[in-house]
C-alpha cells in the first residue's frame, strides 16, 4: 500500500473507528477531486471545498442498493474530512468505476458474497487484518 493510501485509510479508520468498520469495505476513488468540484455521493450532489480524495465506505457490503454507506471527502493537504451519509453506492458509467478497493474489513463477506457495483478490486489489497495501532 502506498504512503498516500495508508494516510487516507488512517483518516477513514479514525473517522469511523476500526470496530465500526470490521464488516465494511472501503474503496478509494483513484481520481482526486479539485477544490470547487462537485461529486455525486450516492444520491447527494456535493461541492468539495478543497483538493480531496474521495473514499466510499460500504457498511453493508452483502446488500445491494439502498443500504447504509458513506462517502468521505479527505483533504489532500490537511486533516479535514467531510462525511456524507447516504444509502447509494457510486454511480457506474459504461460499466466501470474509478473506485478501487482500499480496505476489506476482516469480518466483511468475501468477494463472491458482496454486491458488485463495478468497483474494481486492487490486486495489492485483497483483505486487511484488524489494524493493531488504531
Amino acid at each position: 500500500m502506498t504512503a498516500t493510501a495508508q494516510s487516507i485509510l488512517d483518516k477513514v479508520l479514525k473517522n469511523f473507528g476500526t470496530d465500526h468498520l470490521l464488516g465494511a469495505i472501503v474503496y478509494l476513488d483513484c481520481i482526486p477531486v479539485s477544490s470547487g468540484e462537485y461529486i455525486q455521493a450516492g444520491d447527494i450532489r456535493f461541492e468539495v471545498p478543497w483538493d480531496a480524495h474521495i473514499a466510499f465506505i460500504d457498511l453493508e457490503p452483502q446488500r445491494t442498493f439502498g443500504h447504509d454507506c458513506c462517502y468521505l471527502a479527505i483533504r489532500r493537504d490537511g486533516d479535514e474530512v467531510i462525511r456524507i451519509e447516504t444509502n447509494m453506492p457510486p454511480s457506474i458509467r459504461d460499466g466501470k468505476s474509478s473506485f478501487h478497493l482500499l480496505w476489506h474489513g476482516p469480518l466483511a463477506p468475501e468477494r463472491d458474497k458482496i454486491a458488485d457495483y463495478g468497483l474494481t478490486p486492487d490486486s495489492a489489497v485483497v483483505k486487511q487484518s484488524y489494524p493493531d495501532n488504531t
